[in-house]
């Protein structure tokens, strides 16, 4: 870089020159011809391969001579009749030409910078009114964009304090031509008197304008037309990063944040890399439109692409390899600079003052799995705790979400760093994929799990088939995003459906409600475009597909395989039928219906079907859209509901469901217990409950069964059975007894007296009378599994309880004062 900096500089020598005492003015012709010149060789350069820093910075060498030389003429040719000695004054560039970053349309930002007295009454010195339009006059002459201003040093500061973008401005200026000392002096006054008193206001208010710019350009690294500046991953993500780096720690380059140990050498690396990229892009999209522009249009991107050295004949596999890589660079530059934003705006407390807040409201520290938990972040206890137990990979995630906290930077950092060992091994790892089962169990908090993940690399390494999505584009008018980044949309707007988020689409909730396996209709979300990874016409085929081996690969049972891969494969009938078919016609309704096989499978495709739509663009579903699909929807459910054929499927499935359950009992219980458990029943106990669970309910009831059979004094006492799960991070504690009225308060309340905490509940009753209520808990002081003694206990306190004729006081003075906040 330096090297081509040298040639641009001798060439200005030879061509710029000005003989003593001649005007700028008259010399314009020759200033025209070297700034056309080096412009082509700026292009040959650029158009040959050149990196999009190395030719910015050597754009930026070119006007650096131009004004040079236009400056060192205007300084000998104005009178000094007021002065005795040539008045000091210096022209810096500040902005983007202060970066030495320049692409062909930038604007040009100087300020002339001078001694007091030039500027001290309401209008300039007639020598520094002289010197700045001969050299202002000359720039505008050879069509460049020039933004100035004239200030003192004084000035400067004023400037400085009154608004981040003057302060931000001044400190990344840069001495273009003139006097070095008066130049230094300002910085000097600067960093004393604007910066130095003032790094957590200025951070703060950095951290809250890159927030504000992120939501305004689409909130979004792949957006179809990404703001290649301003956009999330843009060139702005990573200056204010620079910024703030001068500010917190006093360094100016990334390599420093490496020395500072706030960076890793391959995220600096690729931080690099990824700027070079996206300026580069910037260069080509102006030489392009031959006007400054930020937004990368649809419209010039294959040419933009080409330029850049896509030359696949295809424009659609043009498209698909440059947007790719650069929806990959600025994810690069997002995730990293998100990562350090964080780390350098936390202001470490004193531990003086962290005891005295532990003193005053006690301990809000909780350890759990190896992992902290305080003050509304999770972090590592030690760094080790992926290499001693890498399923931890995944059950930090659980964690995050079930105790509603971020993750604290550090932790971030090792996950990232750890993200290897999530190998072939680990993704065939049954514990593994009962830590993320129960994280997509969990209704109205997956998405943004779900997205942490796959910002950290964990997702698509569990997951290689969605990983093929990352930065994908998808080459439909309609989607705004790539696929990955479509398929967490869809996931957040579920999200949002359960939350009630939006007044408009609160009805669905009530569907949501009515789905016995969530994971079921949260994992079809997150593959049902997986196929878009392949070459095909039809790739809600190629999703099947991908899910079998998927729903393989994580042991679900049959019923929830079969569903996942219905509502892959007809994921668009919902709006194929509703849209362009007669919905009064019963044949369109029963050949949807059938097609879907059950009720539980057409709420799920409802959801989906929203979740799709709301996920592709914000301005996709309308009112007609909503009405059409709510008919189709009810006509489908009157079918399931009233018609004896709907109710078929449903049957066979049951009947074949028990045939199932009475080959893994294996005789153990008598056919007539397993009937009387399939007719005391409803569809949605065998919907929710997999196979497996239910062999040890009807084992349960069969033992509670004894009771009343083989002893007297014991017909009220209840079967139990505690089933420890540290994949999932709870104990489960099932329970079968007679129902009577008070009972749920009852059990509740022996909870609430030894310290549990209630995740989540699944509560059946059995036209019998017979109630099984499983309940998912843990132990409310430490957030753990609770231990034997524990169990012990809470089993003889239950077992006295429900035994009682009358309700008994329970005693909640021990109640511990749980320290962690809970999402069930």
């Amino acid at each position: 870089m330096s090297s081509v900096a040298e040639q641009i500089r001798n060439r200005a020598k030879v061509d710029l020159s000005l003989p003593e005492g001649v005007a700028p003015a008259g010399e314009l012709a020759r200033f025209k011809r070297y700034l056309r010149n080096e412009s082509a060789l700026l292009k040959d350069m650029h158009r040959s391969g050149g990196l999009g820093r190395e030719v910015c910075f050597a754009r930026a060498v070119v006007i650096d001579s131009i004004i040079e030389h236009l400056f060192e003429a205007a300084l000998q040719i104005a009178t000094t009749k007021n002065f005795g000695k040539r008045p000091v004054m210096t022209v810096i560039a500040v902005g983007g030409y202060g970066r030495a970053e320049l692409n062909p349309q930038s604007d040009i930002d100087i300020q002339f910078l001078c001694e007091d007295r030039l500027l001290s009454g309401k209008n300039p010195d007639e020598y520094l009114q002289n010197v700045i339009d001969a050299v202002l006059y000359s720039l505008w002459d050879l069509g460049l964009k020039i933004g100035h201003s004239v200030r003192r040093v004084s000035d400067c500061v004023k400037e400085a304090n009154k608004e981040m973008q003057s302060k931000t401005a001044l400190i990344e200026s840069r001495l273009v031509a003139g006097d070095n000392i008066l130049f230094e002096e300002m910085k000097r006054q600067v960093q004393i008197r604007c910066v130095d008193s003032y790094v957590e206001e200025y951070l703060a208010m950095r951290i809250e304008d890159q927030s504000a710019r992120r939501e305004k350009f689409g909130g979004s690294v792949t957006m179809q037309e990404p703001n290649v500046k301003n956009g999330c991953g843009g060139l702005r993500d990573y200056q204010n990063l620079k910024w703030m780096m001068h500010f917190k720690c006093g360094v100016h380059l990334i390599e420093d944040l490496e020395t500072e140990g706030q960076i890793s050498k391959p995220d600096a690396e690729k931080l690099e890399a990824a700027y070079s990229f996206l300026l580069r892009a910037r260069t080509e999209l102006h030489y392009q439109l031959e006007r400054a522009a930020d937004v990368l249009i649809k419209a010039v991107q294959p040419k933009v692409a080409w330029r850049l050295g896509y030359t696949n004949r295809s424009p659609a596999k043009r498209l698909e390899a440059f947007m790719g890589d650069y929806y990959r660079h600025a994810r690069n530059i997002d995730l990293i600079v998100r990562s350090i934003e964080r780390r350098l705006a936390i202001v470490p407390r004193p531990r003086w003052q962290q005891a005295i807040g532990r003193w005053v409201s006690g301990s809000k520290e909780q350890i759990i799995d190896g992992f902290r938990i305080i003050d509304g972040e999770i972090s590592y206890v030690r760094r080790g705790v992926f290499k001693e137990q890498p399923r931890k990979l995944m059950r930090v995630f659980l964690l995050m979400q079930r105790h509603s906290v971020r993750m604290h930077p550090d932790l971030e950092q090792l996950i990232r760093d750890s993200a290897w060992m999530m190998d072939r091994k680990l993704r065939m790892d049954q514990h593994v994929h009962e830590t993320f089962h129960e994280i997509i169990s969990q209704p109205g908090a997956v998405g943004h799990i779900l997205r942490r993940m796959h910002e950290l690399d964990i997702l698509g390494r569990y997951l290689p088939e969605f990983a093929r999505l990352t930065c994908l584009v998808q080459h439909e008018f309609f989607h705004q995003y790539t696929v990955d980044e479509h398929t967490l949309v869809c996931i957040e707007k579920l999200d949002g459906l359960w939350d009630g988020k939006w007044d408009e689409y609160k009805k669905y909730r009530e569907v949501f409600e009515e789905i016995a396996r969530p994971s079921i209709l949260y994992l079809a979300l997150l593959l049902h475009d997986a196929g878009k990874g392949f070459e095909s016409d039809h790739h809600e085929r190629e999703s099947e597909r991908v899910a079998d081996h998927v729903a393989d690969r994580l042991g679900l049972d049959e019923s929830a395989t079969d569903s996942l891969l219905k509502i892959i494969r007809y994921h668009l009938l919902m709006v194929q039928v509703a849209q362009r078919r007669d919905l009064e016609d019963p044949l369109v309704v029963r050949q949807f219906a059938e097609a879907l096989g059950n009720e539980e499978n057409l709420n799920l495709l409802m959801l989906h079907t929203l979740a799709d739509s709301l996920g592709t663009a914000d301005n996709l579903w309308n009112g007609f859209k909503e009405t059409a699909q709510w008919t189709l929807y009810w006509k489908s459910h009157s079918f399931f509901r009233e018609d004896p054929e709907g109710s078929k499927a449903e049957n066979q499935h049951r009947d074949e469901l028990q045939v199932e359950i009475l080959k893994l009992l294996d005789g153990q219980v008598s056919s007539e217990e397993v009937e009387a458990h399939f007719e005391n029943l409803p569809v949605r106990y065998f919907r929710a409950i997999p196979s497996d669970e239910i062999v040890a309910d009807i084992r349960l009831v069969h033992e509670f069964l004894k009771f009343q059979i083989l002893f007297n004094d014991r017909m009220l006492e209840p079967a139990v059975d505690w089933e420890r799960d540290l994949n999932r991070g709870y104990s489960s504690f099932e329970l079968c007894t007679w129902d009577r009225p008070g009972l749920f308060g009852r059990v509740t309340g022996v909870f609430a007296e030894c310290g549990f905490n209630i995740l989540s509940a699944q509560i059946f009753t059995r036209e019998d009378s017979i109630v099984m209520d499983r309940f998912f808990i843990t132990d409310a002081r430490t957030g753990k599994v609770p231990d034997s003694e524990m169990r012990k206990k809470c089993t003889e306190r239950l077992r006295e309880v429900l035994k009682a004729e009358n309700d008994l006081d329970l005693d909640f003075s021990e109640l511990p004062e749980s320290a962690v906040e809970y999402t069930s």
